[in-house]
């Protein structure tokens, strides 16, 4: 499920870095970045796009968190099914707008309707994943999973070496499985950004649709999977070892 997600994720900061002229909706740290050299540089249209899609993300993490406060307090269990429908609608809102506009935007209201409602999104599907699964799972962060995922292994040869680590800069190694997964949803999120290129070429920004499509289909399929409910307990800790 969170491999698939960070195909999306891929997809959509593919298809609108070439569809928004430069635009991030996924990768906030790079609309950060774009942000500062818009500032520098004087573009008040650049500056008004970043900061309105870094708003958006912000938007989308806490309306699926409350979402799926709400929709917990009411015995729902389907949680992640209904974010994912959110999601693919919003994608599928942005892909309207930009074929309304002719399949790729260089300025104007489109263009920030269009990476607002993409970054609502992409806020969405990371709030949602993190509410029903892990805090180690960032389908849209793509430095924080090399950075948990490169710690751990070091963690691992620290131990291997016979020295367990006993500073706080090397937290003490997670299960395998989720290292593993960080490294492959940093792959997965290339592929996807590799699958937008491609798509590029033959029908621009409008193949968001397909994204879309396929995000509605993965609810669709996690409305069929028992998956638990969100753990709203906080995570015990761990004590130190002798």
């Amino acid at each position: 499920m969170a491999i698939a997600l960070a195909l999306i994720a891929g997809a959509c900061d593919g298809l609108t870095y070439l569809a928004l002229d430069g635009l991030f909706v996924a990768n906030q740290t790079g609309n950060t970045v774009l942000l500062g050299l818009a500032i520098a540089r004087g573009d008040g249209f650049a500056t008004l796009e970043y900061l309105i899609a870094i708003a958006a993300f912000i938007g989308g993490l806490a309306a699926a968190a409350l979402l799926i406060e709400r929709l917990t307090k009411r015995g729902v269990r389907r949680v992640l099914s209904v974010a994912l429908a959110c999601e693919a609608l919003l994608i599928g809102l942005g892909a309207l707008i930009i074929e309304i506009a002719g399949g790729r935007l260089a300025g104007g209201t489109s263009e920030l309707l269009a990476g607002a409602s993409l970054a609502v999104a992409m806020g969405m599907q990371t709030s949602a994943l993190q509410k029903v699964g892990s805090w180690a799972i960032r389908t849209t962060f793509v430095t924080g999973l090399l950075t948990d995922g490169t710690l751990d292994l070091v963690a691992r040869g620290l131990d291997a070496a016979g020295s367990s680590p006993s500073s706080g800069v090397i937290p003490k190694e997670r299960p395998l499985s989720i290292v593993v997964l960080s490294f492959s949803l940093v792959a997965a999120y290339a592929v996807g950004a590799l699958i937008a290129g491609l798509l590029f070429k033959w029908h621009g920004g409008t193949m968001l649709f397909a994204v879309a499509t396929f995000s509605l289909l993965l609810a669709l399929v996690t409305a069929r999977m028992r998956l638990p409910a969100p753990d709203r307990r906080p995570t015990p800790s761990v004590p130190d070892q002798p």
